[in-house]
Parts: C-alpha cells; sequence; structure tokens
C-alpha cells in the first residue's frame, strides 16, 4: 500500500522541524496503490521486488515514479523474501519456500527450486558457498521459521538427489529457542588475520 516517510526526531513549535533535524528527515521519493498488503520487500540488482500476498513485483525507479517491470504468481502468501544477484527467495507465510530468478531478457521470473515441507517462514537469506561461488552450484539458503528453528538448504544443480536443482536438499537444522524474525548478511575478513577483502563471501547471523 502506499505511504509517507516521516522524520526523525521531534519538532518545534507549529510543526516546524526543530534546529537541524531538518536535514536528518526522510523525504518519500515513490508511492504505489495495491491491492492489498505488502508482505515482503527486497532490493534487486537496482529494482524493488515487491510481494503483495501472491503476488511479486519488480519496480524499476524511472523519470521520477515507478514502473513495473515484471511479475510472478508465488502461489502463496510470502511472509518474507531476499535476494542475491539475479536470485530471489521467497518464504511462505504457510509451509514452504520457493527459489526463483529474474530473466532481464525475458523480463519475467523463472522457477528454479522449491521446498514445499518447510514451516512457516519468518525470515530468509541466502549466501553462496566458499568453495563453489557459482550460484547454480553453490548457494546456501537460510530459513528461520514458526517452530523457532534455523535451518540451512543447499541449491544445487550437480547434486543428484536435488532433480537437477528443482528441490532445495536440508543439510542442517538448530533450534534457536526463540522466533527469528530477520537475518543479516555480512563480509567477514578472511581467515587468518589480516585486514584485506573478505574476497566476496559472506555469512549469515
Amino acid at each position: 500500500g502506499a505511504g509517507a516517510a516521516g522524520g526523525a526526531g521531534g519538532a518545534a513549535e507549529g510543526g516546524a522541524p526543530a534546529g537541524g533535524e531538518s536535514r536528518r528527515r526522510l523525504k518519500l521519493l515513490f508511492e504505489q496503490e495495491e491491492r492489498g498488503p505488502v508482505t515482503a520487500l527486497a532490493a534487486m540488482q537496482g529494482m524493488l521486488l515487491c510481494a503483495v500476498g501472491q503476488k511479486i513485483s519488480i519496480w524499476k525507479a524511472e523519470r521520477g515514479e515507478l514502473r513495473p517491470a515484471g511479475f510472478h504468481y508465488a502461489g502463496f502468501t510470502a511472509s518474507c523474501a531476499a535476494t542475491l544477484g539475479n536470485y530471489a527467495l521467497l518464504g511462505d507465510a504457510c509451509r514452504g519456500l520457493q527459489l526463483v530468478a529474474w530473466s532481464k531478457e525475458k523480463k519475467c521470473f523463472e522457477a528454479r527450486s522449491q521446498r514445499r515441507d518447510a514451516a512457516s517462514a519468518f525470515a530468509c537469506e541466502m549466501t553462496l558457498d566458499e568453495a563453489d561461488p557459482n550460484p547454480a552450484n553453490g548457494l546456501r539458503v537460510f530459513l528461520a521459521d514458526a517452530g523457532r528453528n534455523l535451518r540451512i538448504y543447499s541449491y544445487s544443480r550437480q547434486d543428484a538427489e536435488s532433480r537437477s536443482g528443482t528441490v532445495l536438499l536440508p543439510r542442517a537444522a538448530f533450534h534457536l529457542g526463540a522466533v527469528a524474525n530477520h537475518f543479516l548478511r555480512l563480509s567477514l575478513p578472511p581467515r587468518g588475520g589480516g585486514g584485506g577483502p573478505a574476497g566476496g563471501h559472506s555469512r549469515t547471523f
């Protein structure tokens, strides 16, 4: 739905921002009316991925307004979303995960993989495996579910159990004891210390 962005801090008498607080106020750049609640948002290659129930839309900022670039019907209510490159991970509010890839040429999402027996998704994220940074073979998927669990899956077209990549394979599970509703992807320094670059690899916490 459409909304307005407010500012931080208080306001002077009469409603005007006090002192230098006007420089720290958020400014509304775009707004778009939707036929339902926005259940997930994510940035994707300079575009905005927006989930409104079962409909996943991609929006581009052009000439001062948001313009639709494509859409996808997930078949479930997306409660969370994560992106990595042209891949988008969608968490089902009731049950499951779905991995899709954005095709710039076709201007649409293409289904890549899924996990239908996963529990209700509260948060999801993706990272690349250090051993194989190719998303087609070394993509790791993280899920925080309603059972207070952290679950890790892998996406690989080369693994026979994945049925050519159409099924996300379970790799690990850990009971957190509390509900997690957000993941943060961070780049870590290289092993062995030193202040060099992390080499593009990530970990999720």
